[in-house]
C-alpha cells in the first residue's frame, strides 16, 4: 500500500529523474529551499529578493514538467528516513513553514524531478549510492561540447574530473551574489554561445529563471547548481560539508577566505565575463 506524499507532491527519484532527462533530452531547472525562500517573500544569502525573479519562478515552478523541461523539486515529501539526521530535521521545520506553497504544487503540478540529481551525496544516509548517480548524471555531457554559466567564484570541474568526459568546455562567467542584476545580459549571451552546446548553468535562483526562459527556444540548459562541491565531497569521502579552499563551497554562502589558485585551463575556457555590471562578452 502506497501512501500519498505530503502536501500531494510527488517527486520522482534521483534514478528515474535521470532516466527521464537523458530519454528526453530535457532542459531542467532545479527548485530547494533557496527559492522556495524567495516566493515566499524572503531574502536568502546570496539573492536579495526581487519581484521580477520572483514572477520567473512561480512562472517556472507551477508548470508541469514535459520532454522539453523537467521542473525539480527537493525530494523530501516522504520517506525523509533515507536522509541524514541534519538534514531530516532540516525539512520536518521547513515543509511546515511553507505548507502554502507547496498545497499550491501538489494541487497544480502532477509530478517533479528530483532536485537532488545535483546533490547526491552529502545528505544521504547511505552514501554508497553516490558512485552510481554521478556516473548516470556524467552521461549528460559525455562527448558534448558543454557551455558551463556560472558565478564568478564557482570554478566548477576545476581542480576534479567532473566534466573530464565533455568533448570541450566554455564558460560564462555571472556575479557569485545577486546573479539576477544581470539576467538580461546573461540571456543575451547564452542565446549567442549557447547553439549547438549543451548548457550548464550553476547559478542560484538566476538558473531557474534562465531555463525557464530559454528551454522553449531549442536549447538543453541543465540547472546543475552544486554540483561541484558535492563530487569534491564525493572524492574526499567526507561526512560534513568541508569547506574547499579555492572556489565556492556549497552551504559556505559568504564566500570568505577563498585563494583562487592559478588555472590556466579554467581561464581559457571563459569566453564571457558578466560577473561585474557593465561588462561585456569577448568578441569572437
Amino acid at each position: 500500500m502506497t501512501t500519498e506524499p505530503l502536501y500531494g507532491v510527488t517527486v520522482k527519484d534521483v534514478d528515474q529523474t535521470l532516466d527521464y532527462i537523458l530519454a528526453h533530452h530535457s532542459s531542467v531547472a532545479r527548485f530547494g529551499d533557496g527559492e522556495i525562500d524567495l516566493i515566499a517573500g524572503r531574502d536568502i544569502p546570496y539573492q536579495s529578493y526581487d519581484p521580477a525573479l520572483v514572477e520567473h519562478l512561480k512562472r517556472v515552478l507551477y508548470t508541469p514538467s514535459r520532454p522539453e523541461l523537467v521542473v525539480c523539486m527537493s525530494d523530501v515529501f516522504e520517506r525523509l528516513e533515507r536522509y541524514t539526521p541534519a538534514a531530516q530535521a532540516f525539512w520536518a521545520q521547513n515543509r511546515p513553514a511553507n505548507a502554502a506553497i507547496y498545497q499550491l504544487m501538489g494541487a497544480n503540478v502532477d509530478w517533479y524531478g528530483s532536485t537532488f540529481i545535483s546533490r547526491p551525496y552529502m545528505d544521504w544516509q547511505d552514501k554508497r549510492l553516490a558512485q552510481g548517480y554521478f556516473a548516470k548524471l556524467r552521461q549528460l555531457w559525455a562527448d558534448r561540447d558543454v557551455l558551463i554559466v556560472e558565478g564568478q567564484l564557482s570554478r566548477s570541474g576545476v581542480g576534479n574530473d567532473l566534466f573530464a568526459n565533455a568533448k570541450s568546455v566554455q564558460r560564462i562567467l555571472g556575479p557569485a551574489h545577486n546573479a539576477f542584476a544581470q539576467y538580461a545580459a546573461l540571456k543575451a549571451a547564452i542565446e549567442k554561445f549557447g547553439p549547438g552546446k549543451l548548457v550548464l548553468l550553476m547559478l542560484g535562483p538566476t538558473a531557474k529563471a534562465l531555463v525557464g526562459e530559454l528551454a522553449a527556444t531549442g536549447l538543453q540548459l541543465v540547472d546543475i547548481g552544486h554540483i561541484d562541491s558535492e563530487y569534491e565531497w564525493f572524492q574526499m569521502g567526507a561526512t560534513s560539508k568541508v569547506k574547499l579552499q579555492h572556489k565556492h563551497t556549497a552551504e559556505h554562502n559568504f564566500d570568505e577566505d577563498i585563494t583562487l589558485a592559478a588555472a590556466p585551463e579554467y581561464e581559457a575556457q571563459i569566453i564571457a565575463d558578466l560577473s561585474q555590471e557593465g561588462t561585456q562578452a569577448h568578441e569572437d
